[in-house]
């Protein structure tokens, strides 16, 4: 991971703006005719291009993210746990990237009045409309479910279950199994964690496994995205592992049964990481009053980390190749060299070339980081 520069920043949201001028452009019916260059479409996503490949180095030549200092032992609980953070730039880049099989219908129709080219026109147009619609949800919606809202609650209210931990190790497991599609294949599923350290005196030194909290923001598992960052900066920090007073009232609801309890950790640096644990984990230290209630201090508060750089060099750089082989493959149309029905043939194919673009950010932006997870592969506890 590398740490988000201002740099960076600026020319991210200037290339994602440049993008939407071109989206724009191309949607404004009479700005083109058939046959005519597009320099309104055409320009805009030069600009956007160069921006880009700016921002990838300003990331490139921006430091990686350290842990940070470890801080002195902090007695008190926060009382105000912060939610984890939007990600408007991720929304963004999503929705360009669902808008773009659109632009590039209509800048080849470009009013040609094409029965074919309308019907693409169409179909591109409500595949936006209703795949944007579902990622606004992700920007609009509550960053934190239900169950993770009832500890938040418990802690403003003054009192929480928790232990003293350490976090220890950020473990990425590959577990093989059956795909269970009876032709002999397999599939892995891969899961993300925190092992903790218990600190409490008398209590067993057995490992806590603090896994991701639920939820996702348009392909991009957000409880994943919030531990990463996190084990990026807390590794070997000491904190609060806090569950809430209200724990049987969160077990009587409709949740996930292996991780129905959500759980926070409250770093003495002032951090918050948000999560859920096994149920053989929490019932030892609920159950059995192990993990007695705490008063939380009105006084405290604490946060998430800071969000480092999106970037991920095996995620966005051959996603923004891709896109620079949408570009090319609508240069003819945007220049005026082709007839209607080959830019609309031209069209489709960069719509498609956008859309896999975004499938193959969204599909490797979690790959493990080997300096920061600590990787074990195995087979599925099924086959043991």
């Amino acid at each position: 991971m590398r740490r988000s520069t201002p740099l960076a920043r600026v020319l991210g949201a200037a290339a994602l703006l440049s993008a939407a001028v071109a989206l724009g452009a191309a949607h404004v019916d009479g700005a083109g005719s058939p046959g005519t260059a597009r320099p309104d479409v055409l320009l805009p996503l030069l600009v956007a291009g160069v921006l880009a490949a700016g921002w990838v180095c300003a990331v490139r030549a921006a430091p990686r993210v350290e842990p940070l200092p470890v801080a002195p032992v902090r007695t008190g609980i926060p009382a105000v746990l912060g939610p984890v953070r939007r990600d408007p730039g991720h929304l963004a880049g999503a929705l360009l990237i669902l808008w773009g099989p659109y632009e590039a219908a209509a800048a080849a129709y470009a009013g040609s009045g094409s029965v074919a080219g309308s019907a693409l026109c169409l179909i591109t147009f409500l595949f936006a409309v209703v795949l944007s619609l579902y990622a606004l949800g992700g920007l609009l919606g509550r960053q934190l479910g239900p169950a993770e809202r009832i500890l938040r609650e418990d802690a403003a209210a003054g009192r929480v279950r928790a232990v003293r931990v350490r976090i220890d190790t950020a473990v990425w497991e590959n577990l093989t199994r059956p795909a269970g599609t009876g032709t002999g294949k397999i599939r892995v599923d891969s899961t993300r964690r925190l092992e903790l350290t218990p600190r409490t005196p008398g209590i067993a030194r057995s490992p806590v496994d603090f896994q991701p909290m639920s939820g996702s923001t348009f392909r991009i598992a957000t409880g994943d995205k919030h531990l990463a960052q996190a084990a990026a900066r807390l590794l070997g920090h000491e904190a609060w592992l806090c569950w809430p007073t209200r724990w049987k009232q969160v077990l009587a609801q409709p949740v996930d049964r292996r991780f129905p309890l959500p759980a926070a950790l409250v770093t003495d640096s002032g951090h918050v990481v948000w999560g859920r644990t096994f149920e053989a984990d929490w019932d030892r230290y609920l159950r059995a009053s192990v993990a007695p209630e705490h008063p939380t201090d009105p006084q405290l508060s604490a946060v998430p980390v800071p969000r480092p750089s999106r970037f991920v060099h095996r995620a966005h750089v051959p996603g923004l190749l891709i896109l620079a082989g949408a570009f090319l493959t609508a240069l003819p149309y945007l220049l005026g060299l082709v007839p209607v029905p080959v830019a609309l043939v031209l069209g489709a194919v960069a719509g498609v070339l956008v859309l896999g673009a975004g499938l193959r950010v969204s599909g490797r932006a979690m790959w493990p980081d080997p300096e920061l997870w600590t990787v074990r592969d195995g087979p599925h506890p099924t086959l043991r």
